[in-house]
């Protein structure tokens, strides 16, 4: 019963998909499909909130943008790299298993060598006989020795594998929560750093707000000059965050030309005041066209801001946050918008 209800339920998924692929131009291939799959099935709601607020906003979600969420939600190329390590390790494992192992043989015989001439000792040994008996405890000692070495030899040489594999699953780890594009941190490592900020003692006892930010009318951009130059434009809107996010913020590129900080142990005042120097920062700047010189049209972005409330989950302050960055949008943009306080906390005031 249970295999064909999910036989059903996934049957169900793919009629819904393929008609919004239809709709948005995008090649039934699977990557593109695995995406349009998880929207429809509400797997990964990061993703579905993310096509919901392109939808409603009236912007396509072409095979473009598609690829781009497949790499941001579900890109599977760490597990590879992971894999690998995990191989690695078992093999290095194994050789040094073998290593000892033959320590260990050399060990036994050294062992049985040094029985044997104590027996040949308790008793009247001649003169020559005592030479040649002397002559194999030094040949078996050296034979010991090599052993030995051998063994120290090949566990610095094992010592220095783990260390390299240490650092590729520590660049692995690290790689997971960054934003390729940017250098920023991705959505992983901004749900990581939240989950990081919520196990701490005194975490609703002190004020920590959210920033949203958004490019303002980034597609008209990507339209005009191309998704190679909008790639450079979130680079220089990420490079302005990561300069004025000091301490314990953290920045991350949360989508497209969308970015998010968490400003820990700071309030409402704190994070509008940062907020309006990120707005005023991007705005001053100049950005040319590589090709003709021209200045291209002034860049400016979009920003709501909102505040923690104790016993909130961080997705309603990330609601509220987005809430007022669409204010912000529609208030004429290049402005900064604040979140109404939540109901638990108007309640308690």
């Amino acid at each position: 019963m249970t295999t064909r209800t999910s036989f059903e339920t996934a049957s169900e998924h793919l009629r819904l998909a393929l008609p919004l692929m239809s709709r948005q131009r995008v090649p039934v291939v699977p990557h593109n499909y695995a995406v349009w799959y998880e929207y429809v099935s509400s797997g990964c709601a990061g993703l579905k909130s993310t096509i919901d607020r392109l939808l409603s906003a009236g912007e396509p979600v072409d095979e473009g943008i598609t690829e781009q969420l497949y790499q941001q939600y579900l890109d599977p190329s760490d597990r590879s790299r992971v894999e690998t390590a995990h191989v690695n390790v078992r093999k290095l494992i194994e050789a040094l298993a073998r290593s000892v192992e033959t320590a260990g043989g050399e060990v036994s015989r050294y062992e049985q060598s040094l029985q044997e001439c104590a027996e040949q000792l308790e008793g009247d040994v001649p003169a020559e006989e005592l030479r040649t008996l002397v002559s194999g405890l030094i040949e078996s000692t050296r034979q010991m020795n090599e052993g030995n070495g051998a063994l120290a030899r090949h566990l610095e040489e094992s010592r220095h594998e783990a260390e390299s594999l240490r650092r590729e699953l520590d660049a692995v780890r690290m790689e997971a929560k960054q934003d390729p594009l940017t250098g920023l941190a991705n959505r992983k490592g901004f749900e990581a750093r939240v989950a990081e900020l919520e196990a701490s003692e005194d975490y609703a006892d002190r004020p920590h707000c959210i920033i949203m930010a958004d490019i303002d009318k980034f597609k008209g951009i990507n339209d005009t000059y191309g998704h190679l130059f909008g790639d450079k434009i979130i680079k220089v809107v990420a490079k302005a965050f990561a300069n004025l996010t000091k301490g314990k913020d953290l920045a991350a590129r949360f989508g497209g030309e969308e970015f998010i900080v968490l400003l820990p142990d700071t309030d409402v005042q704190g994070a509008r005041a940062l907020a309006e120097s990120l707005r005023a920062g991007i705005e001053r700047g100049r950005v040319y066209n590589p090709k003709t010189g021209e200045e291209i049209r002034r860049i400016t972005i979009s920003l709501g801001v909102a505040g923690f409330v104790a016993g909130e989950p961080i997705d309603a302050a990330i609601a509220r946050a987005d809430e007022a960055l669409y204010r912000a949008k529609e208030g004429g943009r290049n402005r900064v918008e604040v979140a109404t306080e939540a109901p638990a906390l108007a309640a308690s005031a």
